[in-house]
């Protein structure tokens, strides 16, 4: 039987000027591109401060798993790209925040620069659509 992918779009689609998907639905997963520090209006926020990237980058995220029937406790796999590793006792503490246990799969890389070069910090993530997460 053939699976079908289903777009899932947030309105405004702060991605569309891009030609990226925001994110999509394929089973009972959600595969959502990588979630930087862009507001709603296609701004970028927090030049210069990885904290106030790094909440909106989360709050992005959630902005799209929501968007697609999902949620940060969904959350299986993340990768998260650093400019700056020495962020990265910042992340554990981001974790606990935005996720709860059992904590998602993760991979944490440091990288020489994103989209634009002002973005310290972006997100991307697998999520299920259906079901829940088990710890055994």
């Amino acid at each position: 039987m053939p699976t079908n992918a289903t777009r899932i779009k947030t309105s405004p689609d702060t991605y569309e000027a891009f030609k990226i998907a925001q994110a999509y639905r394929v089973g009972d997963l959600i595969y959502v591109s990588g979630q930087a520090a862009i507001d709603r209006e296609g701004n970028l926020v927090g030049v210069g401060d990885f904290d106030a990237q790094a909440a909106c980058a989360f709050e992005n995220l959630d902005w799209v798993l929501n968007a697609g029937g999902s949620s940060l406790a969904k959350v299986v796999k993340v990768n998260i790209y650093l400019t700056d590793m020495s962020n990265f006792p910042k992340i554990v503490g981001l974790r606990e925040k935005y996720f709860t246990a059992p904590y998602p799969a993760d991979t944490i890389v440091e990288v020489t620069g994103l989209a634009l070069p002002e973005l310290e910090i972006e997100i991307e993530a697998m999520a299920l659509a259906d079901g829940d997460i088990i710890d055994v």
